[in-house]
């Protein structure tokens, strides 16, 4: 397999694996609430990267209060705090529409970049936050304006926060050095002790059944953990340009996950506003040569 291939092939193993998070959602929290889903999943999340940081005991030795800080605030943006909105949303919500606002974080990288990085805006950026927040814009309204339902978008809200979170943290992550597997077994590990105190204060600790324990090993172990492995090496193989427009294969994938499994409707709004978001990630990897 060739350099360039075996990019590809880690970034579409990634995609792959993320276009099965409405199933695990949704599947995974039929028995347990989503607080303990999120614990148990950030568990084996935690045990799967660990397995993969060579020389762990040394790279634990020498780390700095500096590094943890920085750590457990990437860890509570990308691992905690993402999923907890992400989880709540896929109990409470329409899976497609979910979906959708879930995906709207590339779309908020331009503004953050621009904000905490000093990076500049070019043409397609700007276009690609107008087609992310239009996107949004119908699925809380589901395509009228003049009637939107408030017992629904409270839902969506808590889904576009867990974007924002996502996006900031993927704005973050690229500040912080070290081994990469080792950061990410960081961030997982905080994401643990984050939901270990949700999990006290406003749920149970319970041991899940059987058929929520495979959903959480497979969420825990692929959906997430090693999957976050897989993107960051397929990014490093070749140009970020050219792999992260795979990752909109993701919600094409979740699409038709969706209504096969859970025999949800896809109405022209989603089909529309999922078109949106896949223009308006496409857009943000593009360069203007004009400005």
């Amino acid at each position: 397999m060739s350099f360039k291939n075996s990019a590809t092939f880690l970034a579409l193993s990634c995609v792959l694996a993320w276009s099965f998070i409405p199933l695990v959602s949704k599947i995974g929290q039929i028995h347990i609430d989503s607080l303990q889903f999120l614990f148990w999943t950030n568990v084996l999340s935690t045990i799967a990267v660990a397995l993969t940081v060579k020389n762990f005991l040394n790279k634990i030795k020498t780390v700095t209060i500096k590094y943890i800080i920085q750590s457990a605030l990437l860890g509570f943006l990308g691992c905690f705090f993402y999923y907890l909105c992400l989880y709540y949303g896929y109990s409470k919500g329409n899976s497609t529409e979910v979906l959708v606002v879930q995906y709207l974080w590339p779309a908020l990288l331009p503004l953050f970049a621009l904000i905490f990085l000093k990076e500049k805006l070019n043409r397609y950026k700007i276009v690609s936050v107008i087609f992310g927040f239009l996107a949004a814009l119908i699925v809380f309204t589901k395509g009228d304006i003049f009637s939107i339902d408030f017992s629904n978008i409270s839902v969506l809200l808590i889904v576009f926060i867990g974007a924002i979170s996502f996006a900031l943290f993927s704005i973050f992550s690229k500040l912080q050095n070290g081994d990469i597997n080792f950061n990410i077994f960081l961030y997982f590990f905080w994401a643990t002790i984050f939901s270990l105190i949700t999990l006290i204060f406003w749920s149970s600790f319970e041991i899940p059944d059987l058929e929520s324990s495979v959903v959480i090993f497979i969420n825990g172990v692929f959906v997430n953990g090693l999957s976050y492995i897989l993107w960051i090496y397929a990014l490093s193989k070749a140009d970020a340009s050219k792999i992260a427009p795979l990752v909109y294969i993701s919600p094409v994938l979740s699409v038709i996950w969706i209504a096969l499994i859970f025999g949800e409707k896809i109405t022209l709004i989603n089909i529309v506003s999922i078109f949106l978001v896949i223009l308006s990630g496409l857009l943000v990897t593009l360069e203007d040569r004009f400005v």
